[in-house]
This record gives structure tokens, sequence and C-alpha cells, in this order.
């Protein structure tokens, strides 16, 4: 039987939520598969593309200027033109949170993380998604890494170290972490919520087993999007969901309330 649902409300990030305007999440998916659609058809999915994106994303100072040029020759200038109109509704408050940001931190990949960069994160995650499920769904062994700020924090959270790391002992109904860990578990996944538990020795442990290996990530877009390239890099099939917002300490100095669209988390482990 499905698990009962948390309550599934519009959450603000310090720079994202993918709940844009609107009371869902639906909006942002929809429109990310669209703007995928609308890039495989000019250029073939392949791992190239992959490694273009992610050498354009990190080209700050030019990705302004691509979008003023909108040139038909600079596959760049396509592709910031095509999703970056769409996309400005769930990165609205990007602009405001780096002007705040001190000089210290401009350095930290993810706190300065800009708004065009966000746009190609966006679309880095759904494309490494359709390249990588099938191998993903296929491997012998296949563990999620959840965030600690998925959690209930109106309760005491029983996780506890299980093996590799900690993993959720379904103390509330109305914890993400404990929906995610459902749906996960009875797609025979292993959830955990990773708080150290060293990802690349459990890959080569299991791989030695002549076992393959794959990961599922639940992440803030920055985060998600470098461990995803961290998989890809070891050659392991990556799957992920952004969280809705990036709401923990690190961008609040404290945590708040967080979620994902648990449907679109059941949507790709049946794709």
């Amino acid at each position: 039987m499905k698990p009962s649902l948390p309550e599934y409300v519009p959450v603000n990030g310090k720079t994202y939520s993918l709940f844009g305007d609107s009371g869902s999440t639906s909006g942002y998916y929809e429109a990310i598969k669209i703007l995928a659609n609308r890039i495989v058809a000019i250029n073939p999915l392949t791992p190239e593309l992959m490694n273009n994106i992610k050498q354009f994303s990190s080209k700050k100072r030019n990705l302004k200027k691509c979008l003023k040029i909108n040139d038909p020759d600079n596959k760049m200038s396509v592709i910031l033109n095509l999703i970056d109109p769409i996309l400005r509704r769930y990165t609205e408050n990007v602009e405001s949170h780096l002007k705040t940001l001190p000089l210290s931190k401009l350095w930290d990949f993810r706190l300065a993380t800009t708004r065009e960069q966000y746009h190609l994160y966006m679309l880095e995650i759904e494309l490494t998604n359709r390249l990588y499920v099938g191998e993903f769904l296929k491997a012998d062994r296949k563990i999620a890494l959840m965030p600690y700020c998925l959690q209930d924090f109106s309760v005491s959270c029983k996780s506890a170290k299980n093996g590799f790391d900690y993993q959720c002992r379904h103390c509330s109904a109305g914890c993400f972490q404990n929906h995610a860990s459902l749906i996960l578990e009875a797609h025979k996944i292993e959830p955990y919520i990773w708080m150290g538990g060293n990802m690349k020795q459990l890959a080569k442990y299991t791989l030695h087993e002549r076992r393959t290996f794959g990961v599922l990530g639940i992440a803030c877009i920055p985060e998600l999007t470098n461990g995803m390239r961290t998989c890809r890099k070891s050659n392991i099939p990556v799957i992920g969901i952004p969280l809705n917002a990036n709401r923990c300490v690190r961008w609040f100095g404290e945590f708040f309330p967080n979620s994902i669209d648990p449907d679109e988390l059941e949507k790709l482990l049946k794709a």
C-alpha cells in the first residue's frame, strides 16, 4: 500500500524554488522535460553533450554575454536562450542572494551559483536522468543518498547508523525522509541519509564482488549536479531528484522544512 503523503505545501529557498509562483511543482517538471526534448532534438543525447553543458556552466562571465548575443552558431547561446526565459520563474531570488554574499563566500561553487548556471544545472540533471536511468535500474546494487534536511524537524529523528550510513527508522508520518525511503525500498533501492559514508569505497567493494552499482541522489540543485558529475566521472550510473528548494543551514544558518516531489521520484523509478 502506498504510504500517506506528508503535507505538501510550497517552500521557498534562498535562491530557487521548484514551485515558482504555483502551489505545485508539476509545472517545473513539465517545463524541464519539454526543454530537454527541444535540446535533444538539436543535440543528440550523449556523454559529449553532458560534458559540453558542464563546460558551459563553468564559464560564469560568458553566460550573460551568450544570452545577449543569441548567436545561432554558438551552442551555449542557443541552449541558454532556449531554457532561460522558461526557467527564470523558479530562480527569482538568485540575484538578491548574490548581492549579499560576502567576498569570502564567492569561491563556494554552491553559494555563488549564478542564475544562468542554475538553469544549466536543471537541464543537466534532467538529461543525466535520461541518459543513465536504464543502466541504473539494471544495477545489481542500488543506493540512494538523501540529505539530512528532508527530515521532520518537529520530532526527534530516530535514524541510526546501519552499514554504509544512517537510515530512516520511519518515526514520523509527516517526514519526507520517511516517505522517500518507503518509495525507494519498494523499488529495491537502499536509502541512506548521507552523513559521512564513503561512497567510493562502497562502489569499489560492490564492483569487486562483480556486482554492478548505481546511485540515486537527492540534494539541492548545485549539490546534486556536482554529485552526478562525480558519479559520471567514475562510470557509476546516476540519477537524481532535486530538493524543491535550498533551505538548509548552509544557506540560512539554520534548517527549515523541505520536500521533494514524490510523484516525480516514482515516475523516475518506473522509467
